[in-house]
């Protein structure tokens, strides 16, 4: 660990005290410098836009392998603004992390920090063995976990289908259904609101008959066929399918 980066001119110990949250999150956002798999996006969360201003100013003169660091445009509806910080996703990840922490303490006289990982709401003490343990350090590991998060989302919005697993490739999920049985699907689309003006429902006998197949076999959605696909909705999310056989 290196000594405590010098804070930047005009900014003393604790000048940052009750300004700055003691909870981080990683891997939330999308980076811009680069692919996900290659760069971490650590981000923190300030009162106000000065004090986040003087961190991002004091993050990107303080330590040399800091990718980017930038502040959010505007407020969250908390009014808070966002600080991101971007690393490359390396072995030495949670080093810098650390060693981006310590500094930072000093700033803001947070004895202890906290991290949530991606979408998971779990909270974890911010220290460098539970950032290894949690954070991908490498593309492999990071595209791993990712795929991951996915296939447990699948499974969260396919909670009426009787099946045994369900897996993921590329963009073709597979439905492992009771006595060794298979059903794969390519994945058009998928967000939690999808325009219904994507093309136009068909309800002809032949895709009244291709709906009726898929309410037997994946469970009761509401299933709609617009052109070539299957849009699937499951209270607010919705995912477009295509079947593959």
């Amino acid at each position: 660990m290196q000594n405590n980066q010098q804070l930047n001119e005009g900014l003393r110990s604790e000048d940052l005290s009750e300004m700055i949250l003691s909870t981080l999150e990683i891997d939330t956002y999308k980076s811009k410098m680069g692919e996900d798999r290659d760069v971490c996006v650590v981000s923190f969360k300030a009162k106000d836009r000065s004090p986040a201003k003087d961190l991002m100013e004091f993050i990107e003169k303080g330590y040399n392998f800091v990718l980017d660091a930038d502040v959010s445009s505007g407020e969250n509806k908390d009014g808070e603004y966002f600080v991101f910080v971007e690393l490359n996703r390396t072995e030495k990840l949670a080093e810098q992390i650390q060693e981006l922490i310590y500094g930072i303490k000093k700033l803001t006289n947070i004895e202890s920090f906290k991290f949530k990982y991606y979408k998971s709401g779990k909270e974890n003490d911010l220290t460098e063995e539970a950032v290894k343990s949690v954070v991908p350090s490498n593309p492999v590991a990071y595209e791993q976990t990712m795929t991951g998060f996915k296939v447990e989302g699948y499974k969260h919005f396919f909670n009426k289908t009787l099946m045994d697993d369900l897996s993921l490739q590329g963009d073709l999920i597979t439905f492992h259904k009771p006595f060794d049985k298979k059903f794969t699907f390519k994945i058009i689309e998928d967000q939690e609101s999808m325009s219904m003006n994507e093309g136009t429902i068909t309800v002809d006998e032949e895709s009244t008959s291709e709906v009726f197949w898929l309410t037997k076999v994946l469970g009761d959605y509401s299933i709609n066929k617009i052109g070539e696909n299957f849009l699937f909705t499951n209270g607010d999310k919705t995912i477009l399918l295509q079947r593959t056989e």
